[in-house]
C-alpha cells in the first residue's frame, strides 16, 4: 500500500466515522516466576493465599508450580487496564511467602537442576490431571528449562460496533476475514515488533546447557549476542521446530482450523516414539501429534474466542468464529515493575489497527518464507542497523525500514480522535532502552531488580485490592465444589480428550 492509498483509505474511514466510534478492547496474561531470596526458581507450591491455579480467573499458574499467570479482565480504557495489572501485582507480592521474590525478566534466572522445577498441579480430578499432563508432555518434548522463558500476552479487539463500520456488516465472516487481514499483516511486520519489544539479549549460561546454539561468552555465567534482539523467540527459546512443519499462513480461517486439527490428531514420529505413557503407564502426553492441544501452537499472534460451555478453542473458533487476538511475541519490559507500559500498550493497538487497515493479500509461500527471513534475521541481528530485512519487494537496512513503518504509523496516528497520545506512545517507544549490558550478570541484575521491585509493592497500601483477594477466596471455594476423580476416571478422560476433535 503507497503512502497514498493509506492516507485515502484513512480519509475514508474517518468521513465514516470509524476512529469518532472506535473502541478498542483490551487484557493481559503475563507469565512470570517466583524465586527465592536467592534468586532462583521456588521450589514450594503455588500459595494457597492466591487462590486456586484451576479456579483463579485472575491468578493461575503457567508450565511451572513457580511460574504465576496473571490474567486480567477485558478494558476499554488502557489506565484501567493498566492499574488492574498492577493491583494484581500489589496482592501476589503481599502473598507470597516472605522469602520469595517476582522475577522480572523473561529469560529465567539460573537454572542449577532442571529436576528441581516443578511442574504445575492442580486437582485431582479429570480436568485437574489433563493440565497437568499436557505440561509433563511439554517437559518430554522440549525439557523443562526451555519452557521456563515468559512473556506477556495482549489480548485485543474491536468493539463488535466500532468494527462494523470498517468491514461494512455485522456479518462473522466478514469479521473473521478483517482480523485474519490484521493477523497476516502482523506476521509481515513482526519483525519490527521484536525489534521494539525484545529485551532479551543475554540468557544465563544454564539456559543453554547441552543444546546447539550460536551465542557468544558474555562474562562467566552469561551468553549473549550483542545485536539480538530477543533470543526469547530464538531457535533456543520458545520454539518448536515440529511447529514449522504446519505452514500456517492465515489465509483462511478454514485452513488455519484444519492445519490445528490434524497438527492435534495425525502423530508426528518424534513424539509418538516418546511415548503417550512413561514406564509407570502414566499419562505424559495428552497426545503424539505436533502439538497435544491447541494451546502447544507457538505463534506471534493467534486468533481466538472466549472459553464457553466447556468448549474447546478448535470448536468455539469452528462455530462461532473469532472474537479476538491473542499477540504473544511480547517480552517483560524490566523497565516497568508490571512488565509492559501503558505507552506499550498505546503502542500495540496503534500497530494493531495500521495492520487491520492496510490492505493485506493473502500470503504465499514465497512471502511466508521471506516473512520468516526477516523474523530470524532480526531475532539475531536486529540491532545492528546494517541488518537488511525484505520490505514491499525489496531488500533494505532495518533501521531503514523501521522509520518507513514509524512514518506510517505517526499517520495512522494523526487520524484518532486523542491523537497525542499515540504519537507520545511512538516516541516512547523509539527511546526505551532495549538490550542493556551491564556489567551484572543476568542472575544478580535480576536480583537486584526483584527487590526492588518487592519492596515498591509490598509497601503499597493505597491500591485496592479487595475483588483481587475475594477471587482467590472464591476460586478455593470453587475448587472443593470439584469431584475428586480416581484415576481410572481421570486417565479415561485424558485418554478420550482429542477422540471428537
Amino acid at each position: 500500500m503507497t503512502n497514498e492509498s493509506l492516507t485515502n483509505k484513512l480519509t475514508k474511514l474517518k468521513n465514516d466515522g470509524f476512529f469518532n466510534t472506535l473502541v478498542i478492547r483490551r487484557g493481559i496474561e503475563k507469565e512470570f516466576f517466583r524465586v527465592d531470596s536467592d534468586g532462583y526458581i521456588s521450589k514450594s507450591p503455588h500459595p494457597e493465599s492466591l487462590g486456586s491455579a484451576l479456579t483463579n480467573k485472575f491468578i493461575t499458574t503457567d508450565f511451572a508450580e513457580a511460574q504465576l499467570e496473571l490474567v486480567t479482565p477485558v478494558f476499554e480504557n488502557i489506565d484501567s487496564l493498566y492499574n488492574f495489572l498492577y493491583s494484581l501485582h500489589v496482592f501476589v507480592a503481599q502473598n507470597i511467602e516472605d522469602d520469595e521474590m517476582l522475577w522480572p525478566f523473561s529469560m529465567p534466572p539460573k537454572i542449577e537442576n532442571e529436576s528441581d522445577i516443578n511442574l504445575g498441579y492442580y486437582h485431582q480430578s479429570n480436568i485437574g490431571l489433563l493440565k497437568h499432563v499436557y505440561r509433563r508432555g511439554l517437559k518430554v518434548r522440549y525439557g523443562p528449562t526451555m519452557q521456563c522463558v515468559s512473556g506477556m500476552h495482549y489480548n485485543f479487539s474491536i468493539k463488535p460496533e466500532s468494527l462494523s463500520i470498517f468491514t461494512q456488516s455485522n456479518d462473522q465472516e466478514n469479521i473473521n476475514k478483517a482480523y485474519l487481514g490484521l493477523v497476516r499483516n502482523f506476521k509481515r511486520i513482526f519483525w519490527f515488533i521484536l525489534s521494539e519489544f525484545g529485551q532479551t539479549n543475554i540468557v544465563d549460561k544454564s539456559f543453554i546447557n547441552g543444546r546447539k546454539h550460536n551465542l557468544e561468552k558474555l562474562n562467566n555465567e552469561d551468553m549473549y549476542l550483542k545485536d539480538a534482539t530477543s533470543l526469547r523467540m530464538s531457535e533456543i527459546g520458545y520454539q518448536s521446530k515440529a511447529q514449522r512443519n504446519l505452514d500456517i499462513k492465515y489465509n483462511s480461517l478454514e485452513s488455519f482450523l484444519k492445519k490445528i486439527k490434524d497438527a492435534i490428531t495425525i502423530p508426528y514420529p518424534e513424539f509418538e516414539d516418546r511415548g503417550l505413557r512413561d514406564a509407570e503407564e502414566n499419562y505424559q502426553q495428552i497426545s503424539s501429534g505436533i502439538i497435544q492441544i491447541e494451546n502447544e501452537y507457538y505463534d506471534s499472534i493467534r486468533p481466538k474466542r472466549s472459553a464457553s460451555n466447556n468448549m474447546r478453542p478448535y470448536e468455539l473458533l469452528k462455530n462461532f468464529g473469532i472474537e479476538y487476538l491473542e499477540i504473544r511475541g511480547i517480552d517483560l519490559s524490566p523497565h516497568d515493575i508490571t512488565g509492559i507500559s501503558k505507552h506499550h500498550m498505546r503502542f500495540l493497538d496503534l500497530v494493531l489497527i495500521y495492520c487491520l487497515i492496510k490492505d493485506s493479500p493473502k500470503i504465499s509461500s514465497e512471502e511466508k518464507d521471506l516473512i520468516d527471513k526477516n523474523d530470524q534475521a532480526t531475532i539475531y541481528g536486529g540491532r545492528n542497523e546494517n541488518t537488511e530485512v525484505f520490505i514491499d519487494g525489496g531488500k533494505i537496512n532495518i533501521s531503514a525500514a523501521k522509520e518507513k513503518i514509524f512514518k506510517e504509523l505517526k499517520e495512522v496516528a494523526n487520524f484518532f480522535n486523542e491523537s497525542e497520545g499515540f504519537l507520545d506512545s511512538i516516541n516512547y517507544v523509539k527511546n526505551c532502552l532495549k538490550g542493556e549490558v551491564t556489567n551484572q550478570t543476568h542472575h544478580q541484575k535480576g536480583l537486584e531488580k526483584a527487590k526492588i521491585n518487592l519492596e515498591t509493592l509490598k509497601s503499597d497500601t493505597s491500591t485496592n485490592i479487595n475483588s483481587i483477594k475475594k477471587e482467590a477466596e472464591l476460586s478455593l471455594n470453587e475448587l472443593n465444589k470439584i469431584p475428586i476423580n480416581s484415576k481410572e476416571e481421570m486417565d479415561e478422560y485424558v485418554g478420550n480428550y482429542n477422540l471428537d476433535i
